[in-house]
């Protein structure tokens, strides 16, 4: 039984660019595991390769789906996110791994003034006007930072 695992590896990180390596490796190690048992427990799959590749892209699909539903900040967790089960407000979602996001994730790997301006702004609920006038800054420039702070999270996709 030989698996390609370097070539899984870089699928899943490809197909899966905002997982964490822990949740790829793990993934990649249950799909070993897995075709291991049914190989043993009865015929191999005729294609091992694309067997373990189905498996943990599988596995993959349920973790982005469980990584993904944060919706507001809070004081409880690590990076200032609660999870949607704390919250009994509807989220809008979708199937598709590729469009979820991790807002967690992305606030924390922008510079802290593009941060604090979405933070602000789209969980506070704070106008950019508001957001100017509590940082003692004119509205253009908090315009500005809201601006580009967009553009920086869009890069992070890219």
């Amino acid at each position: 039984m030989v698996v390609d695992r370097n070539e899984l590896y870089r699928h899943l990180t490809r197909r899966y660019a905002g997982a964490l390596p822990d949740d790829v490796h793990e993934a990649v190690q249950y799909a070993v595991v897995v075709a291991y048992e049914t190989s043993v427990m009865r015929e191999p799959p005729h294609n091992l390769q694309a067997y373990v590749t189905t498996v943990a892209n599988r596995v993959m699909s349920k973790h982005t789906a469980l990584s993904k539903r944060f919706i507001r900040p809070d004081g409880d967790t690590s990076d200032g996110w609660s999870s949607f089960e704390d919250d009994g407000s509807p989220l809008v979602t979708t199937e598709d791994h590729e469009t979820m996001v991790d807002a967690g994730r992305v606030i924390c790997a922008m510079p802290e003034t593009y941060a604090e301006v979405l933070r602000k702004h789209y969980m506070q609920g704070l106008s950019l006007e508001e957001i100017a006038k509590q940082d003692g800054v004119s509205g253009d420039c908090i315009r500005k930072r809201h601006e580009r702070a967009l553009r920086y999270a869009r890069k992070l996709f890219a």
